[in-house]
C-alpha cells in the first residue's frame, strides 16, 4: 500500500491524461448524480464539495440501490465501481438506463461489460489497485471529462500545481505520518474540517478503517458546533483517549478560524490531543489532495503501528460471500 501512495503524483498525470484523451462530452446538463460505494465513491465526493465553488450546476451524490427521483434526461449519472461488481452500483445503473444521460467508470466485471455491449459511455482505468489506492483514476479522468463539458470550470493550471505539490510532499508528508502514527496508536481518531475538506475527512476516516483497521469519526464545521461540541462530556474515560486532527486552509474564512480556535478550547480538556493540519497549495484541488497525501499515508503508518497488513479487507469480502448466498 506504501509504493501505492508514494506514485499517487504520478497516478494523477496517468490520470488525467486519461480523461484529456478521451473523446467523451456531454451537453445540456442541468445535473450531476455520482453514484458509487466505499473506495469508489470518494472521487464523487470531492467533485461534489469542488462543484461549491467551480460549477453552477447542482452536485449529489448516492451510496444506495435507488435512482433518486430527481433523475432525468438532463441529469449526467456517474456510475463508478472499480471492481465492476457491486451491486448496488448495479442496481443504479439498470434503474438509470434510458432515463438519463450515463458514464461508466470501472475496470472489470459486470458493469464495464454492460456499458460497452450498450455503448454507453465508459472511463476504463487501470487493474491491480484496491479500490481505495485508485483514488487519482476515480477523480481525474471523471474532473477531465466534466470540464470539457464546461460542467465544471477548474484551470489546467491547478492540475498541474496538484501533481507538482503531491510530488515536492512526498517526503515530509511521509515522515509526518510516520511520527505521528506513533501518537495516534491505541486513540480513536477525530477529525474535524472546514467545510471546504469535507470529502477529505471522509477519506481519512475510511482510509484509517480499511488500511489501519481502526474505528474512526468525521465531521465538519461549522455544523459540529451546533451539536456534537455538546457531546464532548461524557463518557470521560473515552473521550481522553481521543485524538483531534483538524483540518485545515490557511485561508479559511475568519469566522470559521475563530470557532476553532474557541471550539478547541472548550474541548482541550476533555480530549486527549488537538492537532491542526493545514493544507498546502492555492488550487482547492491542489489543496485536497495534500490533505489526502498526507491522511493516506498516517492509516498505513498506523496499520504498521498496529502491526497489521492494510490491504485485506476481509470483513468486507466475508460480507459480500454472505450476500451472495
Amino acid at each position: 500500500m506504501i509504493e501505492i501512495i508514494d506514485n499517487l503524483s504520478q497516478d494523477v498525470k496517468e490520470a488525467i491524461e486519461l480523461g484529456a484523451s478521451s473523446d467523451i462530452v456531454f451537453k445540456n446538463i442541468k445535473r450531476v448524480c455520482i453514484g458509487g460505494m466505499g473506495g469508489s465513491s470518494i472521487g464523487g465526493e470531492l467533485l461534489q464539495a469542488l462543484s461549491y465553488r467551480y460549477s453552477a450546476i447542482p452536485f449529489s451524490v448516492v451510496r444506495d440501490y435507488n435512482l433518486p427521483r430527481f433523475v432525468d434526461k438532463k441529469t449526467l449519472l456517474i456510475v463508478v465501481s472499480y471492481s465492476g461488481n457491486t451491486e448496488e452500483t448495479l442496481k443504479l445503473f439498470e434503474q438509470a438506463k434510458g432515463i438519463t444521460n450515463i458514464l461508466c467508470v470501472s475496470n472489470n466485471g459486470i458493469l464495464e461489460d454492460r456499458a460497452k455491449k450498450e455503448n454507453i459511455p465508459l472511463i476504463s482505468i487501470p487493474k491491480g489497485y484496491p479500490p481505495r489506492g485508485a483514488i487519482a483514476y476515480l477523480f481525474f479522468p471523471i474532473l477531465e471529462i466534466l470540464r470539457k463539458s464546461r460542467i465544471i470550470k477548474i484551470k489546467k493550471e491547478d492540475l498541474n500545481e496538484t501533481c507538482k505539490i503531491l510530488e515536492e510532499n512526498k517526503d515530509t508528508a511521509k515522515a509526518w505520518a510516520e511520527e505521528v502514527s506513533v501518537k495516534v496508536k491505541e486513540k480513536l481518531p477525530f477529525i474535524y474540517s472546514i467545510y471546504d475538506f469535507r470529502a477529505v475527512a471522509r477519506r481519512w476516516s475510511t482510509q484509517i478503517n480499511e488500511n489501519a483497521k481502526s474505528l474512526a469519526h468525521w465531521a465538519v464545521f461549522s455544523e459540529l458546533d451546533h451539536n456534537e461540541i455538546v457531546g464532548w462530556a461524557n463518557p470521560k474515560e473515552i473521550l481522553k483517549r481521543i485524538f483531534i486532527f483538524v483540518l485545515r486552509d490557511r485561508d479559511e474564512n475568519e469566522r470559521i478560524n475563530r470557532r476553532i480556535e474557541i471550539t478547541s478550547e472548550l474541548i482541550a480538556e476533555s480530549s486527549g490531543e488537538i492537532m491542526n493540519v493545514y493544507a498546502d497549495g492555492n488550487s482547492h484541488v491542489a489543496k485536497n489532495f495534500s490533505l489526502i497525501q498526507k491522511g493516506d499515508y498516517l492509516s498505513v503508518f498506523l496499520a504498521n503501528a498496529y502491526k497489521v497488513d492494510p490491504l485485506p479487507v476481509k470483513r468486507i469480502q466475508e460480507l459480500k460471500r454472505r450476500l451472495a448466498e
